[in-house]
């Protein structure tokens, strides 16, 4: 009876572009002003870690120097070394976890090590972030230094823990320094 007749209607698949939203607009400023501070932060963190190399190339000359006592063919007898001090030196505060949680580490692990031979150790903590990530070993802490480098490094504050520990009355066979060279 009746014939249908269809025709084929072609729609184009071209692009289609629609206008951003404004929530895409206002998603798209905030973006752009977190890249900006983003940037700013860097700059002024680059600034602080040059200022922090400038004010610590002064002190390298003082390692170096005491390298060639460490270097020395001296050698103390390891059977008499029974009390162990150990200096872990970190920053009063800083977001860095690895450069202090690096530190405590291997404090950490000097403790187990030495406590397992046998060994009496005390520590002394130089800097806050430290003093905290070491607080389960408290009966090895023999000082708590802080607001130590907050100015460029000197012989003064060296003296101060030099002092404190000639006060406490600690008397060690060994030493050693533990800290992050950057």
């Amino acid at each position: 009876m009746f014939a249908r007749t269809s025709a084929l209607v072609f729609s184009p698949q071209g692009q289609v572009r629609n206008m951003a939203t404004l929530k895409d607009t206002i998603r798209l400023k905030s973006i752009k002003n977190i890249q900006k501070i983003t940037k700013s932060m860097k700059m002024v963190a680059a600034a602080k870690y040059a200022r922090a190399e400038r004010q610590l190339k002064p002190a390298r000359v003082y390692g170096t120097g005491a390298l060639l006592y460490e270097k020395a063919d001296i050698k103390a007898p390891e059977d008499k070394a029974s009390k162990h001090l150990i200096v872990g030196v970190t920053s009063d505060r800083g977001l860095c976890g690895a450069i202090h949680s690096g530190v405590a580490k291997t404090i950490k692990n000097e403790i187990a090590n030495l406590t397992g031979a046998g060994k009496e150790v005390m520590v002394i903590n130089v800097g806050d972030k430290l003093r905290g990530l070491l607080y389960t070993h408290g009966k090895h802490i023999l000082l708590n230094c802080k607001e130590v480098g907050r100015k460029p490094p000197n012989f003064g504050d060296a003296s101060v823990i030099a002092a404190e520990l000639l006060d406490s009355g600690y008397e060690f066979d060994k030493g050693s320094i533990i800290f992050n060279r950057f």
